[in-house]
């Protein structure tokens, strides 16, 4: 689905729920007398889309002209930390001193309102480390963003956040767990992790196997 029909069919569907709300409140409010003509209308659903994430090649090259950035030392930084925990760039951002011990970091104030821990490398903890408890960055979400979208210009519907599904997908197919990856991303509701699943190298490879088809002589 092309970025303009997906954007078009995601208003339809917004107008369809917000017409639906306010005629159910008509109802309730004994303003609307007859039926809601929109009861037997199918709720427009959406085609699920494939998250994008980075190559290795698009990985290194990324990092490497952030490491050379000459206004913004930071960048390397967050760049890398998302990489490695899965951490929201707005988490990561706002990375303070008392959150980094060895070697992790503590996510607070997350989306999913709970802190939660991840490790990290001794490598990248020397990266990152500065003392006292003040904040580890200095850096907002528009550098990154145009950063990001400048050297890989098809991310401009993700950017930033395409660190967080790199992590991930990577976090899969390396063999990684997938309840292990719900608790490292804070996702409340496991469906929202279940998207990584298949992505696992042995995702479903039982089926050769336990299919009615392999049992019959």
């Amino acid at each position: 689905m092309t970025d303009s029909v997906q954007l078009l069919t995601e208003l339809e569907e917004l107008e369809q729920d917000l017409l639906n709300a306010v005629i159910v409140e008509l109802q309730r409010m004994g303003e609307w007398k007859g039926e809601n003509p929109l009861q037997s209308v199918r709720q427009f659903k959406l085609h699920e889309t494939e998250m994008e994430f980075l190559t290795v090649e698009e990985m290194q090259d990324l990092i490497a002209k952030a490491e050379a950035h000459e206004f913004h030392q930071d960048i390397h930084k967050i760049i890398k930390l998302c990489l490695a925990t899965g951490g929201r760039f707005k988490e990561t951002g706002k990375l303070t001193g008392s959150q980094l011990t060895k070697y992790k970091v503590t996510f607070t104030q997350t989306k999913g309102k709970k802190n939660r821990s991840v490790p990290i490398s001794p490598e990248l903890y020397d990266v990152i480390y500065k003392e006292g408890s003040g904040p580890l960055f200095n850096i907002g979400y528009t550098t990154i963003y145009r950063f990001i979208t400048k050297n890989i210009p098809r991310l401009k519907q993700q950017a930033a956040h395409v660190l967080r599904h790199t992590f991930a997908s990577y976090y899969m197919m390396n063999g990684g767990n997938i309840i292990a990856l719900q608790r490292i991303l804070g996702h409340s509701d496991i469906k929202q992790t279940m998207r990584y699943a298949h992505l696992a190298p042995d995702h479903l490879e039982d089926v050769v196997t336990k299919n009615p088809l392999a049992n019959l002589k």
